[in-house]
């Protein structure tokens, strides 16, 4: 059932395209493989707390989870949905030591980059969901705001190395259209949390 909820952003296209064409099938594989076990490890944590997913989209650093009304779950449970994907990823990593098989060294690297890049504690990456999950509410403009700024950042430390430079480019354009959309939010959020309230 969770796995029908799974899909694809359509900016994961132009990597398989560009895997595909240089001939790096199995790299696209253990690429694609890494990610949807990351989500699990998200969408395990969700079941487990009992609150509803909605949908699972797989992106270049990880993927983007909705579930109903997170917003209105304890910080403690957000906080461990935030970071059971990188748990995830390290377990696998860890798992994969105990044994030898073709390709590991790239499969290694994927593992560690995905956990690295999860672990920076920026919006929407699961370092900055984790950081959210904890943060008082007249806080978290001021995360978002750091989140445009060190992304824009690391787009400029990054540049040399293009699929780095391409992930932290797509996070800044997130972080900037959740800043436009902030306000819109938080007035649907304090509609459906009124809602939930009436008696």
């Amino acid at each position: 059932m969770y796995f029908t909820k799974i899909r694809m952003h359509p900016i994961m296209i132009p990597i398989i395209i560009y895997l595909i064409a240089t001939a790096q099938l199995a790299h696209y594989s253990i690429i694609i493989c890494s990610l949807i076990f990351h989500e699990l490890g998200h969408i395990a944590a969700a079941k487990w707390t009992g609150l509803k997913l909605t949908s699972c989209t797989i992106l270049p650093y990880g993927g983007a989870i909705k579930i109903k009304n997170l917003y209105l779950a304890p910080s403690h449970q957000q906080w461990l949905i935030a970071i059971a994907g990188p748990l995830a990823t390290a377990v696998l990593y860890l798992t994969a030591q105990f044994f030898t098989f073709p390709g590991q060294a790239f499969f290694n690297q994927v593992q560690l980059t995905i956990l690295a890049l999860n672990l920076i504690p920026i919006l929407p990456l699961d370092g900055g969901q984790a950081l959210k999950a904890i943060l008082p509410k007249y806080h978290q403009n001021t995360h978002l705001a750091l989140s445009i700024c060190v992304s824009t950042l690391l787009i400029l430390v990054t540049y040399n190395q293009m699929h780095l430079a391409f992930i932290f480019t797509f996070i800044a354009f997130q972080n900037i259209r959740t800043w436009q959309y902030r306000k819109y939010e938080e007035a649907f959020n304090k509609i459906v949390t009124k809602q939930l309230t009436l008696p």
